[in-house]
Order: C-alpha cells, then sequence, then structure tokens
C-alpha cells in the first residue's frame, strides 16, 4: 500500500473512533467478529504457540485465544495508535500479551510460530501484488504456518476502502506456498479464511 492508501485507511478508522467498538474496527457486529475468530481457530492448536497477529485492532482475539489454547504468547500489532492503546488497556495485563504500534507492512516480522491477520488484508490497494506481497511475509516468519480471513468477491460489493478476493485465485496462490492450504467458507456469508501449515 502506497502513503495516500495507508491514510486513508487511518482516515475510515479514526472517523469511528468513539463510537461503538467494533463498528470503528470495521466489524458489522460482534457476531462476525466472534465468527471470524471461531473460523481462524480452525487452523489447529495454538497451544503452546507464540502467535502474531496482524492488525490487532483493540486486542480481541487475545482473550478469545485464551479461552481455547494453553501456554501461548501473543503479540498484537497495528498501526493505529489509538487501537494499540485501547488494546493495552484491556489486555495488556494477560500473561505473555505484548501490543506494539508498528505497520507491519513494512516493519521487520519477528519470527513466531502462528501468524494471524483477521480483517487486516481488505483494505483496498493500487498494487496488485499488495496481499501476496503480504501473505508471502506472514508465511516467511511463521516457523508453524499462517491463517487469515479475506472477504470474498462473490459476494461482497467492493467500496473506496475495502475489496474481496476471488476464492480460487487466493487458493492457488496458497498451494504455491504450502501445497496442502486450505480453504474455509460458509460461515459467514462474504468472507473466507485460509489456513497454510508446515
Amino acid at each position: 500500500m502506497n502513503l495516500v492508501e495507508k491514510v486513508r485507511v487511518q482516515a475510515f478508522h479514526r472517523a469511528r473512533f468513539g463510537a461503538a467498538p467494533l463498528t470503528e474496527l470495521g466489524f458489522r457486529n460482534a457476531d462476525s467478529q466472534l465468527q471470524r475468530f471461531a473460523a481462524l481457530c480452525g487452523w489447529g492448536d495454538m497451544s503452546g504457540c507464540v502467535v502474531l497477529d496482524l492488525g490487532c485492532g483493540h486486542g480481541d482475539l487475545r482473550p478469545f485465544l485464551a479461552e481455547r489454547f494453553s501456554d501461548m504468547q501473543y503479540l498484537g500489532v497495528d498501526f493505529l495508535k489509538e487501537f494499540v492503546a485501547v488494546a493495552e488497556q484491556r489486555y495488556g495485563h494477560l500473561p505473555g500479551t505484548q501490543f506494539l504500534q508498528a505497520d507491519f507492512l513494512t516493519a521487520g516480522l519477528p519470527d513466531v510460530d502462528i501468524v494471524i491477520a483477521s480483517g487486516s488484508l481488505n483494505y483496498r490497494s493500487d498494487n496488485e501484488l499488495h496481499p501476496w506481497q503480504t501473505i508471502s511475509r506472514m508465511w516467511n516468519c511463521a516457523r508453524k504456518g499462517i491463517a487469515f480471513n479475506l472477504l470474498d468477491a462473490r459476494h461482497f460489493v467492493a467500496d473506496d476502502i475495502l475489496g474481496g478476493y476471488d476464492p480460487d485465485e487466493v487458493l492457488r496462490f496458497c498451494r504455491q506456498l504450502a501445497p496442502e492450504a486450505e480453504l474455509l467458507t460458509g460461515y459467514l456469508p462474504d468472507d473466507m479464511t485460509l489456513f497454510l501449515r508446515r
């Protein structure tokens, strides 16, 4: 994403800041957020893993994972300082939890076990390679695998900020990285989740 696109994304969220928490994050409602989180857990057992959450927002994935997996270390990264401040306030006290303000598209990513991205790859970009480059970066720093969701272009109508992807195209790309990559659909009408494992 170029600088103008990043500013547009920041403005999108900052215009909603102070509204209902899930609205400012871009979710329709709490149920859609929880369904996306549950889908991401389909990657497998994350117990004992170091998990990197790219575009962590308010950090709400942290307690969701903690209820399902034990002995996790969690690092949430977001480029909006307002979101990181909320995440720190809500969940920074949890064991093995850290939040960092950074642009994960350009910052160096640490080597971790699992990389997760929920909603953070849906922003439109003039760079046609943007999603593939980001997925590749996630894969390259993950010792065990990655899980991420995208909007499904078959059902989601793109707007000025968000865009959808063709599931077959995404799965083909992911299988170049991990031949056994899996695609999950059907949990929400316009969303899909990909699992890549080493």
